[in-house]
């Protein structure tokens, strides 16, 4: 049976359950069966909460209808001398692997390869446990990059396993576009989920069924040194962007998006992570795979090794900006060095501009960035939003303005599109 999104391994592995606010004993971990009443819509206010990074459980996108996320766990990372390495090592060792054989022993015989450190391990890990029963899948598609490309196919190569790189052409991305945001059931900032939407449908096309992803594995073992300065840079761009699009004004005071009044005893990491992952990492990977009827797995996540994982020194993390550290260490002999130590690369670097369809993804902001699509939103003012589509069409690709441009029109397109079916909802419940 496959896993739906809201039934993790942990807190940080499952997305938010959606709940009826006027029936609370109603509940799903899709948004689509209690949205039944056609004109439910999005709620404006929460439409403009969201645009701004100010949307928290338990308020969500849809009228009437409230988020539940996991209450998150109670950790904190300790202090340890560095004679303490190599008995730390093993415990992070031994909760992972552990970890990792479970859902190989539960069916898991697919791993979604990008090239990095977390999936590698997992694909090593994989062929050990089940010799010549695991496959590696791996995504050709234009903005990947090269060196992570060429990695996946030394791990494979060096683990023995097969690697199915599925093509993705830059020119099915538009066309899916509509389709990704109704199964993420969230707003979509970059063509990468897309790309990961049309990689999960033709891995189960090839007989996928139950995958292993390293998602998350960042998030627990501070594999990212520079992310919350990042996010918060990129918040503020954001929040910027967005003030000239909504038709009300922003509060005077801003807090970070992050922040969870429901989660007083979680650190600002955990919380962050919480964020990141619910809000942007999840939704394309879970909810992606899902659509198409890929169970997706995520052992970082577990709370096996979660906790584990969120509970080591930072000192033995963070080695001269280098992150995960301890995690690289006790890979030693598993991953080659290559792969371990590899440059981290951006995600969301492309843009509509920079796509070798740039006018087809113009064409799909045109159509759905129009008066009447956005009309319907309330808060989103129309006139406001052609004259910022309109700046973004006259930037070079690699202008600096041109990313948050994009996350913003992206949004704004997914809004119009999650309203338009939130409006008209089938006879017919989904399940």
């Amino acid at each position: 049976m496959s896993r739906a999104p809201g039934e993790g391994s942990g807190p940080l592995a499952s997305l938010p359950r959606y709940q009826s606010a006027a029936a609370p004993e109603r509940s799903a971990d899709s948004v689509w069966p209690l949205l039944v009443t056609p004109g439910s819509g999005l709620d404006p206010h929460a439409v403009a909460a969201f645009l701004r990074h100010l949307l928290a459980p338990p308020e969500s996108l849809f009228s009437g209808v409230l988020r539940l996320p996991a209450p998150l766990p109670v950790t904190a990372r300790g202090h340890a001398p560095m004679r303490a390495l190599e008995r730390l090592t093993g415990v992070l060792l031994t909760a992972w692997v552990d970890t990792v054989r479970d859902h190989l022993a539960a069916g898991a015989r697919d791993v979604s390869l990008s090239g990095g450190l977390d999936s590698a391990a997992l694909c090593a890990m994989a062929a050990q446990y089940a010799p010549s029963q695991v496959r590696a899948w791996t995504m050709d598609v234009h903005f990947a990059d090269e060196t992570e490309r060429r990695n996946a196919g030394l791990v494979a190569r060096t683990a023995g396993v097969p690697l199915v790189e599925l093509s993705i052409p830059d020119a099915v991305l538009p066309d899916l576009f509509e389709l990704a945001v109704l199964a993420n059931e969230t707003a979509i900032i970059n063509a990468r989920a897309v790309a990961s939407f049309a990689f999960y449908a033709e891995a189960r096309k090839q007989g996928a069924t139950v995958m292993l992803s390293g998602a998350g594995a960042d998030e627990v073992l501070m594999g990212n040194p520079g992310a919350l300065a990042g996010a918060r840079a990129r918040v503020a761009e954001d929040r910027a962007l967005a003030d000239r699009v909504l038709r009300a004004p922003g509060p005077g005071e801003w807090k970070d998006s992050w922040e969870e009044p429901h989660a007083p005893g979680a650190t600002e990491e955990l919380r962050y992570a919480a964020w990141v992952l619910r809000e942007l990492v999840l939704p394309p990977e879970l909810r992606g795979a899902l659509a198409h009827g890929i169970t997706l797995r995520t052992p970082y996540l577990d709370s096996r090794f979660a906790d584990v994982a969120l509970g080591l020194p930072a000192d033995l993390l963070l080695r001269e900006e280098t992150g995960k550290w301890l995690f690289r260490h006790a890979l030693r002999s598993l991953v080659p060095k290559e792969v371990r130590f590899a440059r981290k690369m951006p995600r969301y670097a492309l843009t509509a501009l920079s796509s070798p369809v740039r006018e087809r993804w113009l064409e799909l902001y045109r159509a759905w960035l129009s008066p009447a699509r956005l009309q319907p939103l309330e808060c989103v003012d129309p006139s406001a939003t052609l004259a910022l589509l309109d700046q973004y069409v006259r930037l070079a690709p690699e202008d600096s303005q041109a990313s948050a441009m994009d996350r913003l029109l992206m949004r704004l397109v997914s809004l119009a599109m999650l309203h338009a079916r939130a409006e008209a909802p089938p006879p017919c419940p989904e399940s």
